[in-house]
């Protein structure tokens, strides 16, 4: 996700707790008069909820409105000056309350309320915001949610994005400098220092564990700076540069912007930031649910597995999942104990070679791959067709993707994601180019963007390009919508 799409979001965010904490804070002032009795000059005849509840989401939208116009969504500042705006913006609110309760002839609104929401809306709102505040910091303290970003160049430009990015880090962490001038061997930004020279790169990259570089020398020849970036590209980085007035034409251009500088890179990966925790947690709810839910017939499928054939229940194999990290991946068991790898290893090399699909050929080594007709309409299917190894319970398990099930585990333990790219092995990731390992930006998924598309009737190239318009373009919307799709593939037979 870009720097000026995190931003927008941390806004929008910023927005709606406000409004909540607001409404909270006024409907909790109203518990006091009418429930508790605070400041009651009388008795207590209950809380009016009605009256205030449709009240209160008017309520938040004059304070909105009144903290936007005290710049309190635009305007960078620190704590305490940010704590005196939102007592300015709450007295103006509060005072326009008043007045208007005292022109109103409808329900009589208790002014005791209104005094008590005073203090207590100052005191949530910052409240609120500290702790939004503690949880982007804890958020970004999770590597897996955070960017270590290098900038090359410490010059006007270079230390413009150094003061934006530490002021305001988003989720990424600047680690350091590159500059090839001499006098500023020893500079620093505060904390962050210029650690090497250009031709440092490589090594500041491995020992600082750098995920993103900034190029920031718009002063620089064209070609060195395609150089810089070259090298970004041969060590799988995300970049981006500070463009002079040159024309770049790169495929797949992405321009972003900090403070007024713009940014021209490739587009990355969209599951960054708040939207790793909304995904993870939108995984976490619906893997926990789909577990329970499912667990009888976890039972009888177990039950079956273990009758029918020897060995354990489940399949336990070692794939790729995020950055290249190994994890144990979980299936229902549908081949016999002790069969063969090599066989699905020769296919794997036809798949992403290329050798697979072209229903004008013999099949390719690999015994059943691509056979014509695999699908009842004369289409080529890029996958084992004839697997001897499957058992017999096995091929219903394929066919209705209910060996999947078990993967629901990998979903809470972090592993995998209900959505994603479908893990590799490592014997396919040695066969990978640059290109195809981009798959691995994100948590492998149970199903994804290529099972909805068309799945094993789609090549090798056309399954990677699916999976990296998925990472760049991922939303929670577009999860949904994978999900929905996987069950009819899953009940109408295409999951082959």
């Amino acid at each position: 996700m870009s720097y000026s799409a995190q931003s927008r979001i941390d806004k929008a965010q910023l927005v709606f707790l406000d409004g909540a904490v607001v409404a909270v804070a006024f409907l909790a002032a109203t518990w006091l008069r009418h429930g508790a009795g605070l400041l009651a000059s009388g008795p207590v005849d209950g809380v009016p909820w009605i009256a205030y509840s449709t009240t209160a989401p008017f309520v938040a939208l004059v304070f909105l409105l009144i903290f936007r116009y005290r710049d309190l969504y635009s305007q960078p500042m620190g704590r305490f000056a940010e704590a005196v705006r939102i007592a300015q913006g709450a007295t103006i609110a509060i005072t326009g309350m008043l007045a208007l309760m005292f022109f109103y002839r409808g329900y009589s609104y208790s002014r005791a309320t209104v005094v008590m929401f005073y203090p207590l809306v100052i005191v949530m709102v910052v409240g609120g915001r500290s702790l939004y505040r503690a949880y982007g910091v804890a958020l970004r303290a999770n590597p897996a949610a955070r960017r270590n970003l290098l900038i090359v160049g410490f010059g006007t430009a270079g230390q413009y994005l150094g003061r934006q990015l530490i002021a305001h880090p988003r989720f990424y962490d600047v680690k350091g400098f590159l500059d090839d001038d001499p006098a500023k061997a020893d500079a620093a930004l505060g904390d962050r220092r210029v650690i090497g020279t250009t031709a440092d790169l490589e090594r500041a990259v491995v020992e600082h564990q750098i995920d993103q570089v900034i190029i920031a020398i718009p002063s620089a020849h064209r070609d060195r700076v395609m150089e810089l970036a070259g090298t970004c590209m041969r060590m799988k980085l995300l970049w981006k540069i500070v463009p002079d007035l040159y024309d770049m034409r790169l495929e797949r251009l992405s321009i972003d912007h900090i403070g007024c500088l713009p940014l021209v890179g490739l587009r990355g990966s969209g599951v960054v930031g708040y939207n790793w925790a909304l995904k993870r947690a939108f995984d976490l709810g619906l893997a926990w649910l789909a577990i329970l839910v499912s667990m009888p017939l976890w039972l009888l499928l177990a039950a079956a597995v273990k009758l029918t054939s020897r060995g354990p229940v489940l399949f336990r194999q070692r794939r790729i999942g995020l950055k290249g990290k190994e994890f144990t991946f979980l299936k229902f068991r549908s081949m016999r104990t002790g069969a063969d790898p090599r066989l699905h290893q020769d296919y794997t090399s036809d798949w992403i070679y290329g050798r697979t699909g072209k229903a004008e050929e013999p099949a390719p080594r690999s015994l059943g791959a691509a056979a014509r007709g695999s699908l009842g309409n004369g289409e080529a299917v890029h996958k084992l067709t004839r697997d001897p190894r499957v058992t017999l319970v096995g091929r219903f398990l394929r066919r209705t993707s209910l060996d999947e099930l078990p993967q629901l585990w990998n979903v809470v333990r972090g592993d995998m994601s209900l959505v994603g790219p479908r893990p590799p092995l490592p014997y396919e990731v040695e066969r990978y180019t640059e290109w195809h390992k981009r798959r691995l930006d994100v948590l492998p998924g149970i199903t994804g963007l290529w099972q909805v598309s068309g799945r094993n009737a789609l090549s090798f190239e056309e399954m990677v390009r699916l999976d990296i318009e998925y990472i760049e373009t991922w939303s929670l919307e577009q999860d949904v919508k994978i999900l929905l799709k996987t069950v009819p593939a899953l009940l109408f037979g295409k999951a082959y």
